[in-house]
């Protein structure tokens, strides 16, 4: 038979106390003195007494939880993420309801349904390479529940966002290529919806603008999604053009490192022939042969930066107010690109 839960009833009942003098107790209520906190504290301990979280959230209207949704849960960036959002959730008291919507918009339309039937009192979301729809996130935010949109997001709602400065990434990305001497640098991106992509593919043409390169049309490719074999097809057809790139900036590590696949299946060698920068920093760009270089978007600071917003905007509702947080990116250079010391 299974042992009936214990509760604050119970408790205060051991003590002879009220059951409101071991709430508050229980919250550690300094209006409570030090001596019956203790008390209390210690025996809920030595009973093993849980709070009743859907009591509480009954009585409170919080359920204490808060939903991220991300396109990936195994890339390197967004399970990094995740990590600093729940390190902050916990020590705010919250839990954290991780959801994969496996870069589908229909499966991050669902998460955000069964995180809105779940009560969660705030979302954090970064959108899929297929989302050109936000009806779902509008539904958020007409309910009045606080959300940060991180990453992938865009210009056409009047919300919270923590993004990389990927404007910067692009623009040190395409100057490190042209400093090692390329001069005809093709860019791999990804879906033309994906707010991100856009601010990179800017920074590549600033660069370019900058050193008096000019931007060939032909050099820029629109891949269907961020994936290596997406990557790898992209820059297989650019490397069969006559006047082929003697470089690739791919705006993700997997386009990039689909890029490097395709030039090794060419025959061509890397970077003396053909350099590369990919841009996140994915652990997989550690460990490729050779190693890629790529834009470190720090992805703890925008997990940290992410979660305190919405914390904010959870304890302080009615002073809370849209932000928009920019976190710089530093250039990493690795084997891929580095042609100079190649030569030596």
């Amino acid at each position: 038979m299974a042992q009936k839960p214990i509760t604050i009833k119970d408790i205060a009942e051991k003590l002879n106390i009220s059951v409101s003098t071991v709430s508050r107790a229980l919250k550690d209520n300094h209006e409570i003195s030090a001596q019956t906190r203790k008390a209390v504290q210690d025996l809920a301990k030595e009973l093993g007494y849980k709070p009743n979280p859907i009591a509480v959230a009954l009585k409170t209207h919080k359920s204490y939880s808060i939903g991220v949704v991300v396109p990936q849960i195994v890339s390197t960036f967004f399970a990094t993420v995740v990590r600093e959002i729940e390190d902050m959730a916990d020590s705010y008291g919250y839990n954290v309801l991780v959801m994969s919507s496996n870069e589908s918009m229909a499966k991050e339309k669902k998460n955000v349904d069964v995180l809105l039937a779940n009560r969660t009192d705030g979302i954090i979301l970064s959108f899929t390479h297929e989302t050109d729809n936000y009806e779902h996130v509008k539904m958020i935010q007409n309910l009045g529940i606080p959300l940060v949109l991180f990453d992938r997001t865009t210009n056409e709602l009047e919300v919270s966002k923590v993004v990389t400065d990927s404007m910067a990434g692009g623009f040190l990305a395409t100057q490190h290529l042209i400093s090692e001497g390329c001069r005809k640098i093709a860019l791999l991106m990804g879906p033309g919806h994906v707010n991100s992509g856009g601010n990179r593919k800017e920074g590549y043409e600033r660069a370019l603008a900058a050193n008096n390169v000019p931007i060939r049309p032909e050099y820029i490719c629109r891949c269907a999604d961020f994936s290596m074999e997406a990557g790898k097809e992209a820059a297989l057809k650019l490397l069969s053009l006559p006047d082929r790139p003697d470089a690739f900036f791919g705006i993700s590590d997997d386009l990039a490192i689909g890029a490097m696949e395709a030039i090794k299946e060419k025959g061509l060698s890397i970077p003396q022939d053909v350099a590369i920068v990919g841009f996140s920093n994915t652990k997989r760009s550690r460990y490729m042969t050779p190693t890629l270089s790529t834009i470190n978007q720090f992805p703890e600071r925008i997990g940290k930066a992410a979660a305190y917003i919405l914390f904010e905007q959870i304890i302080n509702s009615k002073y809370a107010k849209i932000k928009k947080e920019v976190v710089p990116c530093e250039l990493i250079v690795r084997d891929s690109s580095s042609r100079r010391s190649a030569k030596n």
